[in-house]
């Protein structure tokens, strides 16, 4: 270390982080972390000190060589700082006096990023740096917190946590496509979600069953609510009524991690990002697609996608502000999607043998600030049915013949129950949580068309 002002005195410090120091006053304390500002004023160094937590601001005595004044340390440098926390006259506010500053690992400079004026490339082409801040590091704890509150009440309501296979040998969704892998001389797939896998589970008798893990998507529009890889929060019950049972879950799940979060994070998150963390009510309105799109239909009928078969951007976004305005808060299931609009496994309102492409499924989309956070519903688990929804789908031959047919048709001859299930969207979640722009800040390291590095 170099000393750079008082004698060290012989007693160990104590490790603290910047948001802790003012617990500490007229404690010796050790701080790591990097230097985000200093300049030298009057034969001493005012320093700002920033770790994971926050900042905190630092005098020293400014180090000479011979009476020359010694080159200051760049900005993001590495240090380690050992000082008496000190109290200062603004409230709840202290000062470190730095008695010992190692330099740890010099910063070099120019840096290549500066956070105020980078584009977002530039933030994702240097992550590193832009993931210093600490509302950088609250993204991460607060995704950390909710993953954490989704698991415990899933094990305590008698779910099974499943890792299954990220390489499959076709897809799990209709109209979503793939990312082909060479596998051994074949073409294997990267999975987009892990529902089939659960419905093993499901023909297997294994009741609840979930998994938190990633999932690809050959999303090729650059919006900010896409990504080819992101994290899911995907759950499948057995032995349910109807769609009804899994929102019914699907609101307690989320009362439970969404108080979680506001219990650890809350007034952070509302110093940080100017946001409530609010878990939904126990009553979160259900409305048919039918009445929802003669809510928003005739003002954003560009925003309905054909045959008001799905909702897309502005509209879900007037759909979240009706419920706002009705209910004092912006959860909204919206449900009874077309038949045609949903992919092929989905259970159907008729239960007719044959069904219409217009008739409603059993299906719904969770929206939340305006994003659609959750989709989900009722799959179709008699065998007969099923095999008639894939013809009426229409699904490219060689997908049935190598895949659905001999891997997926088969697991639903023997017994299955009826069941269904939900994947959550986390970076979406938590995107709709702090108020984020784009899904890019609630990605450690995003990826989309053109973006697999760093």
């Amino acid at each position: 270390m170099t000393a750079l002002g008082t004698t060290p005195t012989t007693s160990a410090p104590t490790r603290v982080f910047a948001d802790a120091l003012a617990d500490h006053v007229g404690q010796r304390v050790l701080l790591n972390g990097w230097l985000q500002r200093v300049r030298r004023r009057r034969g001493r160094l005012l320093l700002e000190l920033r770790d994971r937590s926050g900042s905190i601001a630092a005098v020293a005595l400014a180090p000479d060589d011979d009476g020359a004044p010694a080159a200051m340390p760049a900005p993001e440098s590495a240090v380690r700082a050992v000082g008496t926390v000190r109290a200062t006259e603004a409230p709840h506010a202290c000062m470190l006096d730095i008695e010992q500053l190692e330099l740890v690992a010099p910063a070099d400079t120019p840096l290549p990023l500066d956070v105020a004026s980078a584009t977002p490339e530039q933030r994702l082409d240097h992550r590193y740096l832009d993931l210093r801040r600490p509302e950088r590091y609250l993204v991460f704890a607060i995704q950390t917190t909710l993953e954490q509150a989704m698991r415990a009440f899933a094990i305590e309501q008698g779910f099974l946590e499943l890792r299954t296979p990220k390489l499959s040998g076709g897809g799990s969704e209709s109209g979503a496509t793939t990312f082909p892998v060479p596998y051994f001389g074949r073409t294997a797939s990267l999975v987009q979600s892990p529902q089939f896998y659960m419905q093993m589970a499901m023909a297997a008798g294994f009741d609840r069953v979930f998994e938190i893990g990633p999932v690809f998507r050959n999303e090729r529009g650059v919006t900010p609510l896409h990504a080819t890889e992101f994290t899911i929060a995907h759950f499948e019950l057995s032995w349910i009524a109807s769609h009804a049972d899994l929102m019914d879950f699907e609101v307690a799940l989320l009362q439970h991690a969404l108080q979680a979060v506001a219990d650890a994070h809350g007034s952070e998150i509302e110093r940080r990002f100017g946001v409530p963390v609010q878990p939904p009510p126990h009553d979160v309105p259900r409305l048919p697609l039918v009445a929802a799109t003669k809510i928003v239909g005739q003002q954003l009928a560009s925003s309905i996608g054909e045959s008001g078969a799905r909702l897309i951007g502005r509209a879900e976004q007037a759909l979240s502000k009706h419920a706002h305005e009705q209910h004092g808060h912006s959860y909204l299931f919206v449900t009874d999607y077309p038949a045609a609009a949903r992919p092929f496994y989905t259970m159907r309102s008729n239960d007719a043998e044959r069904g219409e492409a217009d008739d409603p499924s059993r299906s719904f989309d969770l929206l939340w600030r305006g994003i659609e956070v959750t989709s989900g519903g009722q799959r179709e688990h008699r065998y007969d049915r099923l095999c008639q929804q894939v013809r009426d789908a229409e699904l490219a031959e060689a997908t049935v013949a190598e895949y659905l047919d001999p891997y997926f048709l088969q697991m639903f001859r023997y017994g299955c129950p009826p069941h269904g299930g939900f994947g959550i969207g986390v970076n979406r979640l938590i995107m709709a949580m702090l108020g984020l722009p784009s899904l890019r800040e609630a990605s450690f390291a995003f990826r989309g068309p053109g973006r697999f590095v760093p």
